[in-house]
């Protein structure tokens, strides 16, 4: 509900926020061990006066996000907050993960983007080690997509219109997941904005393992032509970034 992403409504993600930025700018260290503590009035004195610093657009980005993380896990939301307030004081690791998670939901204007970085604090929260530095290169991995990459990437996980015809040769023009191999033209042929940008989208989604590229393929009507597919990475991704019932 509404109220519940207030800021002013609530206090422990206002202070699990004020923590995690803080961290991020060293605020929180092995020096302060008084984070292990919960957070002492001093130190959040200071990670407050930085929070309330942001403009409150950024405020209402990251609250935002820890609601989604809340969401995720599932029962009481303020519960949730204390279990992401813990994990932060107690796990380094964790912390870690928690500051980057919101330094970049307070960047960015997409809503699926900060639901993906939601989710992965979600994830990692019951977890330690191997799970938490998972989700840290997921979220860094992420902080290197901008919209024109997520843009290209949702229109290449279903099958381009040229395509059709072989998925039911296939039998399987039911399965969007059948005969999704795209080029550069077909998918500006989809999304006529990506006109100039959708080279530069692929070049980075390639360089993150989101798609494959399949090598230089003979289109008829427009010669060689290099193929790209999306990996079953930028299938988890989209579903990362699809909201509840999507």
């Amino acid at each position: 509900m509404p109220g519940k992403r207030d800021e002013g409504e609530n206090p422990l993600a206002v202070k699990v926020t004020a923590a995690a930025i803080g961290a991020a700018t060293g605020l929180v260290g092995p020096e302060a061990a008084v984070a292990g503590a919960g957070l002492t009035p001093v130190i959040e004195e200071v990670l407050g006066r930085l929070y309330s610093g942001l403009t409150a657009r950024r405020v209402k980005r990251v609250t935002e996000t820890l609601a989604d993380a809340a969401e995720e896990l599932g029962g009481d939301m303020a519960e949730q907050f204390r279990r992401l307030a813990d994990a932060a004081a107690s796990d380094e690791t964790y912390q870690e993960l928690l500051a980057r998670t919101l330094t970049i939901a307070q960047d960015t204007a997409m809503r699926d983007k900060r639901r993906a970085l939601g989710r992965a604090l979600a994830n990692a929260l019951d977890d330690t080690g191997t799970r938490v530095d998972t989700e840290i290169a997921f979220v860094r991995m992420l902080a290197d997509l901008d919209p024109v990459h997520i843009r290209v990437l949702k229109i290449m996980s279903r099958r381009p219109k040229h395509l059709d015809r072989v998925a039911a040769q296939m039998n399987a023009a039911d399965d969007p997941k059948t005969a999704r191999q795209w080029y550069e033209w077909s998918i500006v042929e989809a999304d006529p904005g990506l006109e100039g940008a959708a080279y530069g989208a692929l070049r980075v989604l390639e360089r993150h393992g989101l798609i494959w590229d399949r090598g230089e393929q003979r289109v008829p009507s427009h010669g060689m032509q290099r193929e790209y597919e999306i990996s079953p990475y930028g299938d988890y991704l989209i579903d990362r970034l699809a909201a509840p019932g999507e």
